[in-house]
């Protein structure tokens, strides 16, 4: 994995340098999400790592979780509106622009909203809940800047929790969750005693995506009590762990769909040959749009993984449905205001 690590930074390394001079500007005069430079360069870099390390060595598979069935497309929807106002929810109000105001969202309360941008991998997002559907919603805002996240891509898996014997998570996602987890399980253990028989909803994209998968199995493993409550909804989130990470998350009796948009770059890495695994069940919006549930035995290559590295793209990435209108409109207007 090491030598796999060094080749990827390196074409990293020499592709950031030609595009650094670059730095594109969105309508309202602030920094664009990423510019054309960075997607190109965090592509090829991907894309030439993937060839060199020999592509996806091996996909391993985990006993079902029956938990996990096919749900409504509207249900994708919903929790990815809920992803998609993490970009917009700044405050403590229910106020942004798109997502907060559909038919399957209007009314929903937050009840904490965090921001930890002065560390060295920040985390953003809101808790909040809605009482005609009875949940609890935890959503985990995704990276502002493309290029410093694929350099997160170069961490070294580290031992997480301790509690699972082998498990291992990427390191900047960890330490991310990690510099907001405490006040977020704190609002999460209140809400649960104040509306015992509400669900807990963990929705996320990109590296929110990410951070939600550890917080499920942080409450998991730490509130076995929580179990039959909660609910994993991510969209376009990255491998965050090794097998026996994924594997054991994948089977644990709660409903888990990670959803994948077409030729997404994302979801392609940290690489299988860097030792990350996916959890189950995909969830993939294939080539011709239609939704396809890959089935909650482990990483499916008859999914997303079935496109070769030609087919990954970066604009894929704001564009699901339900989270991407209120994204792309984060990433053309209004963005000098978030960090």
């Amino acid at each position: 994995m090491l030598k796999y690590s060094i080749i990827f930074a390196a074409v990293l390394s020499s592709l950031s340098v030609s595009a650094a001079p670059v730095q594109e500007r969105s309508s309202s005069g602030g920094p664009a999400l990423f510019s054309e430079a960075s997607a190109a360069a965090a592509l090829l870099a991907a894309q030439t790592a993937y060839i060199v390390g020999g592509g996806d060595k091996k996909v391993w598979s985990y006993a079902p979780n029956n938990q996990t069935g096919t749900v409504s497309a509207d249900t994708i929807v919903k929790y990815g509106r809920y992803s998609g106002a993490a970009y917009k929810v700044l405050d403590m109000t229910w106020t942004c622009s798109i997502n907060c105001k559909a038919a399957d969202t209007k009314g929903t309360v937050v009840d904490y909203h965090w921001d930890t941008a002065k560390t060295t991998n920040p985390s953003f997002g809101f808790v909040a809940h809605k009482d005609d559907t009875k949940e609890i919603i935890v959503s985990w805002r995704g990276t502002t800047i493309l290029m410093d996240w694929v350099k997160d891509l170069t961490y070294f898996p580290v031992s997480w929790p301790p509690s699972i014997a082998g498990s291992q998570v990427h390191r900047g996602f960890l330490q991310a969750y990690s510099s907001a987890s405490a006040h977020i399980e704190e609002t999460v253990a209140k809400l649960v005693a104040k509306y015992p028989d509400y669900s807990i909803v963990l929705t996320g994209h990109s590296l929110g995506g990410a951070q939600a998968t550890i917080a499920a199995v942080d409450y998991a493993t730490r509130h076995p009590e929580w179990l039959s409550k909660l609910k994993l909804f991510t969209y376009g989130q990255p491998r965050v762990g090794n097998p026996k990470f994924a594997g054991w998350l994948s089977q644990q009796p709660f409903p888990i769909y990670r959803t994948v948009y077409k030729g997404d770059l994302v979801p392609r890495v940290p690489f299988q040959f860097m030792g990350f695994q996916h959890i189950s069940q995909e969830v993939w919006y294939n080539e011709n749009g239609r939704l396809k549930f890959m089935g909650s035995n482990g990483e499916n290559a008859s999914g997303q993984n079935s496109l070769l590295p030609l087919q990954w793209n970066v604009p894929d990435h704001l564009r699901y449905p339900g989270l991407s209108f209120e994204l792309l409109y984060w990433a053309i207007g209004n963005i000098e205001s978030i960090p």
